[in-house]
């Protein structure tokens, strides 16, 4: 297969489901995954994940293909400890950076923050405590008050679910994937459709089968070393590590001219692969 299709390939896979990117895009990614599911714990992690490597909200962001989205990681974090029953860390997180402006401009996501700021207001106020946010510079804390004015009321909004803006392609994705090429449309995309969820276990388990051709060994290979080293990486499983490097040598031998695709695989897996 030549390297130009099976690029494209990939890059109509990767409009079917979330893709490991940069660290950053790929926590935001998780971290909007788990709000969807209300698994805040989850959230929090991912959120403060992305907030580490890009702390800068925006409006409008490419996270992989043609899915845009807000890039909000202080708004998401600030519900994830409002849900956990942190009020005053959920007010200083909405107050950071330029999250107050991004979404401001995104009515969902601003009804969102406003009926945060009042459960908070009636949580603090019934523990005697203020409901103003703690912003990083310390100033001096203000006397309790009995009744603080409630912000101003929105329209209710739907429940929680991350803004996405996701244009339509031109011609549907899997008639061209049919049109390019059938044979590595049936062995990568179920391994892809795992690996670009998350599911990295169920890549492990698809990945046994050996493919007729070096090319096609060097990508399922590949996808089973990144799926193994980011299961290392999350600590869950014990032998992962040694699966990724066995991986990665089994793909050197298939086809030694092709290196791992910085649109599809992060940073620190090229890293890795390129250190072995």
């Amino acid at each position: 297969m030549r390297g130009s299709e099976l690029r494209r390939l990939l890059a109509l896979l990767a409009l079917l489901a979330t893709p490991a990117l940069a660290d950053w895009k790929q926590d935001y990614a998780r971290g909007l995954e788990a709000a969807k599911d209300g698994r805040w714990a989850d959230v929090d992690r991912h959120m403060q994940g992305a907030l580490a490597d890009n702390p800068k909200a925006a409006e409008r962001v490419r996270l992989y293909g043609q899915r845009f989205e807000a890039y909000v990681p202080q708004h998401y974090a600030g519900l994830a400890a409002l849900r956990l029953g942190d009020c005053n860390k959920a007010l200083a997180l909405w107050a950071q950076g330029d999250n107050a402006a991004v979404v401001s401009r995104v009515s969902a996501l601003a009804d969102e923050e406003d009926r945060g700021r009042l459960e908070c207001s009636n949580q603090l106020v019934r523990q005697g405590q203020t409901a103003e946010p703690r912003p990083a510079a310390s100033q001096p804390e203000q006397a309790p008050r009995a009744e603080p004015a409630p912000p101003p009321r929105r329209e209710p909004a739907p429940p929680s679910t991350p803004v996405v803006q996701v244009p339509p392609p031109a011609r549907p994705p899997t008639a061209e994937i049919r049109e390019s090429s059938p044979l590595s449309a049936q062995i990568l995309r179920p391994l892809l459709d795992a690996y670009l969820s998350g599911r990295y276990a169920d890549v492990l388990k698809l990945s046994n089968q050996v493919p007729p051709t070096p090319r096609l060994r060097w990508h399922m290979l590949t996808l089973r070393a990144a799926a193994a080293f980011n299961l290392s990486q999350l600590g869950q499983m014990t032998d992962a590590e040694g699966i990724a490097r066995n991986a990665v040598a089994q793909a050197r031998e298939a086809d030694s001219t092709l290196k791992p695709d910085a649109d599809y695989f992060s940073p620190k897996f090229i890293r890795y692969y390129n250190s072995r």
